[in-house]
């Protein structure tokens, strides 16, 4: 048996054999070792007056609902869907019969009553009525006569104009139907006072105090920008935390906008103060539902997932980070989705020919 170990082919094999383990060995050790280049960038500190760029939707102002002041039968409607309108406008008219036989009983009463106290003046300044009676025939042809005005008002009121400039949205009723005081027969946009809504999450409502500007821009505008005037923000988040705020066109402003109508608003905020910094937009990344970068450790090239605090896209299109970092602080500029965290690296200091863009 030791004859056998000892022969070459045996040997042979037991060397193959070691040699083939070795060379997995290693193989596992290189892969496991895997170290990955990396490009570095230190974060710049914010400038005094930030300019960060959100989305925005032109809105009209308000609906108004035109409706009669009075019941009665639809005999006409002159307005239809879609049609624009002026304030003052006729839309719509009902069936005034019955107000106008009213009111000309009431004028005849009315008229009579007049002379029956003309009569009763005359007596009673004779001492022929007593003041009671006197009094009795006063209120009863006053009384008359505000019926007889609230009928002659009725009369008007068959006659519905528009209450605004607008579109009307909206017909509710048919000529024919009957419909009752103060429901609306038209909806109308209220174009005339457009506004645009964004929504702002809580980092910018928290530093709404900062803001010191606003405007906006189009790609249905090319080349123009706008102010806007700040015309409320709402002190209560929505359901998925953002505030409302709503501007409008400056007063002197000529820009053409629509209701729906998609806007991006610019605001600056000045300073306060913070050690607010800018990053890259591919330095930045999620991780389980945290906003994160990875940050550098110069002392066994190792990188740390570090959370961070942002407010928005500035106009560079670099990303404001308001907590979390400080400007001494290298992050890893692009290609964070390739890490993990604590994963040794191996920095690049210029441009490889193989890194087109600094993508890596």
């Amino acid at each position: 048996m030791l004859n056998i170990l000892r022969t070459p082919f045996f040997q042979f094999l037991t060397l193959a054999a070691l040699l083939s383990s070795c060379g997995s060995q290693e193989k596992e050790s290189s892969e496991t070792q895997t170290v990955h280049n990396v490009f570095l960038i230190n974060p710049v500190l914010a400038d005094s007056a930030a300019t960060r760029d959100f989305a925005g939707q032109v809105e009209e102002a308000r609906t108004v609902g035109a409706a009669f002041k009075t019941g009665g039968t639809i005999e006409h409607i002159y307005a239809k869907e879609g049609d624009r309108v002026r304030k003052g406008q006729l839309l719509a008219v009902l069936d005034s019969i019955d107000y106008v036989l009213g009111t000309e009983q009431l004028r005849i009463q009315t008229a009579r009553f007049k002379d029956e106290f003309a009569r009763t003046t005359k007596l009673y300044a004779t001492g022929g009525v007593s003041d009671n009676d006197y009094e009795k025939a006063k209120s009863g042809l006053r009384q008359l006569e505000y019926q007889l005005a609230l009928n002659e008002n009725k009369i008007k009121y068959c006659r519905l104009l528009s209450p605004a400039d607008g579109v009307i949205t909206a017909v509710n009723y048919e000529t024919g139907e009957m419909t009752d005081a103060g429901r609306p027969l038209f909806d109308i946009m209220d174009n005339r006072h457009l506004e645009i809504v964004v929504d702002l999450p809580a980092s910018e409502y928290m530093r709404s105090n900062e803001f010191t500007a606003f405007t906006g821009h189009s790609p249905l505008l090319p080349g123009k920008t706008f102010p806007l005037q700040m015309l409320s923000l709402t002190p209560r988040a929505d359901n998925n935390q953002l505030f409302r705020l709503r501007l409008s066109p400056a007063s002197d402003s000529d820009i053409t906008l629509a209701p729906g109508m998609n806007i991006t608003v610019a605001i600056t905020a000045a300073g306060s103060g913070s050690d607010a910094v800018t990053v890259p937009v591919n330095s930045v990344f999620d991780h389980d539902g945290q906003t994160a970068v990875y940050t550098f450790n110069q002392s066994d090239s190792t990188i740390s997932l570090t959370p961070v605090t942002i407010s928005g896209t500035g106009a560079d299109g670099n990303i404001t980070v308001i907590s979390g970092l400080s400007p001494s602080q290298p992050i890893v500029r692009a290609g964070v989705h390739h890490l993990v965290p604590g994963e040794k690296v191996n920095v690049i200091d210029q441009t490889s020919a193989s890194n087109v863009g600094n993508l890596l």
